[in-house]
């Protein structure tokens, strides 16, 4: 009798550890083709096609961890961070389809992976993070392929493209050769752009009109002088780090661009290098250039798109006689209502000079924009075309515009 009890109490006690926790946690993968792990970071940009991704991925086992941690680094690559690839709503709802089929093979657009950098369990799941080299430009060229995202082409048949003038704020090499590289990159994407020569010589005429407004900023008088539609001003910095008894490279690449009619700020972005045991600054400057010229690119592209589906922005500058400027500045302004899209800005006037910026649609360039004026003017006199170029136009006005002197 005794053994029984004995017996029923063990049973019993057995049976209760197993009711209360001890049961296994069974693991099971969920059909979905979407990473079980969000964990991925941003670490560099080797090239302006490739980028390295810290990420961590989930599976029953260390295959099915590092499968996850691969998928975890494209949707980082196509929705996180400070440039993901999909950015309005309206991108996202179309990708659905072509991000399951990216997705669905992710070794097609990883490069290289690294060693495992961490292991851990949570829960039933084997957790491992991995660095990645993923293939962004193929990622991207999958989504232009499926109509998700507009192409540079596209963009340009819809508003037309910026020209770009890309300037260095310093007299330094290094912003000198980050130019060069964001340079390249723009044109690869078929953009127009500027750089300066050493010797560029601003006019009497720009820095006339710079002076009616009040400016003095050498850059601006420069992209005013070339036509720009858009200005971006670099600057790097190199500095030296001791580690371990060794010393290392680091460098960043700064950018602002401005919208050269109305000096508005588009954009604002920095790249940083990792730290490298380098003897070249270049290196480490070339690969901060390459991160900061992708995020650059992307705030100049996005703010472009919304500016010039209002109309693209014109600086047009009006030289008149003191007796005649009242009436020539009336007409112009009137003709100004209404062919801009947006409320004309009067920037500056004086007694015989003024500054307008207007926004037209349709109209590519400042000479065609003369042509209008041109052809609908009633002011006092004519209006002659003194300079056009880009998106800046400076004209006289009045009776007699031999008699008008630029000053």
């Amino acid at each position: 009798m005794r053994k029984f009890i004995l017996f029923s109490l063990l049973g019993l006690i057995v049976t209760s550890c197993a009711s209360s926790g001890g049961q296994k946690q069974v693991c099971t993968i969920p059909s979905s083709v979407e990473p079980l792990s969000r964990e991925a970071q941003f670490v560099e940009s080797t090239s302006t096609a490739e980028y390295v991704i810290l990420a961590s991925g989930k599976g029953c086992n260390v295959s099915q961890a590092k499968q996850d941690a691969k998928k975890a680094a494209i949707w980082f690559v196509l929705y996180a961070g400070d440039r993901p690839l999909l950015q309005t709503s309206k991108e996202k709802r179309r990708a659905k389809g072509v991000v399951a089929e990216i997705l669905s093979n992710p070794d097609r657009y990883i490069r290289w992976s690294s060693a495992p950098k961490s292991k851990r369990k949570e829960g039933p799941y084997v957790v491992m993070s991995y660095l990645f080299k993923v293939d962004v430009a193929s990622i991207k060229n999958t989504l232009l392929d499926a109509g998700v995202i507009a192409s540079t082409e596209e963009i340009s048949e819809e508003v037309g493209l910026p020209f770009i003038a890309v300037l260095p704020e310093s007299d330094d090499e290094f912003s000198k050769f980050a130019v060069t590289v964001i340079e390249e990159y723009l044109q690869d994407r078929d953009y127009e752009v500027y750089v300066p020569e050493d010797e560029t010589q601003v006019s009497n005429i720009i820095k006339t009109v710079a002076a009616l407004e009040g400016k003095t900023d050498p850059y601006y008088m420069e992209a005013l002088q070339v036509g720009s539609d858009i200005f971006v001003k670099v600057k790097t910095n190199v500095w030296k780090v001791n580690k371990y008894g060794r010393t290392f490279l680091k460098a960043s690449a700064k950018a602002k661009a401005y919208e050269t009619a109305t000096g508005k700020l588009l954009g604002a972005s920095t790249g940083f290098s990792p730290e490298r045991n380098v003897t070249s600054p270049e290196a480490v400057v070339q690969e901060a250039t390459n991160d900061l010229a992708d995020k650059i690119t992307r705030q100049i592209r996005k703010a472009w798109i919304k500016e010039a589906k209002k109309g693209k922005p014109f600086k047009v500058v009006v030289f008149s006689n003191e007796s005649e400027f009242r009436n020539v500045d009336k007409a112009l302004y009137r003709l100004f209502r209404k062919l801009s899209k947006r409320p004309v800005k009067r920037l500056a006037a004086g007694k015989s000079a003024a500054t307008y910026v207007v926004y037209v649609k349709g109209v590519p360039n400042a000479y065609e924009l003369f042509l209008t004026l041109e052809e609908s003017y009633s002011g006092p006199g004519k209006i002659e075309k003194v300079l056009d170029t880009g998106s800046l136009l400076i004209i006289k006005a009045g009776s007699s515009t031999e008699d008008i002197v630029i000053e």
